[in-house]
């Protein structure tokens, strides 16, 4: 049996109420796919954490919240 961790970067979106779509835009390049995998617990790249990581802090800001930190997000790191 496999068991799916969702991650805080999961959490911390749908407390924005923001749609994995929502995060991808707002990155250089990464998709919803790969949100939705890292979102999961599959492991990323460094640079697509980072993405992500600029992508949910501006939300955050944009919400009045406080910034986090990668380790924040749980997320995989290759």
């Amino acid at each position: 049996m496999k068991v799916m961790a969702n991650t805080r970067l999961k959490q911390i979106r749908q407390e924005l109420g923001v749609s994995q779509e929502g995060v991808a835009r707002r990155t250089r390049s990464v998709s919803t796919g790969t949100v939705k995998n890292a979102e999961s617990g599959k492991r990323v790249t460094y640079d697509t954490a980072t993405q992500l990581l600029e992508a949910i802090n501006g939300l955050l800001e944009e919400a009045g919240k406080s910034k986090v930190s990668l380790d924040d997000l749980g997320l995989t790191l290759y």
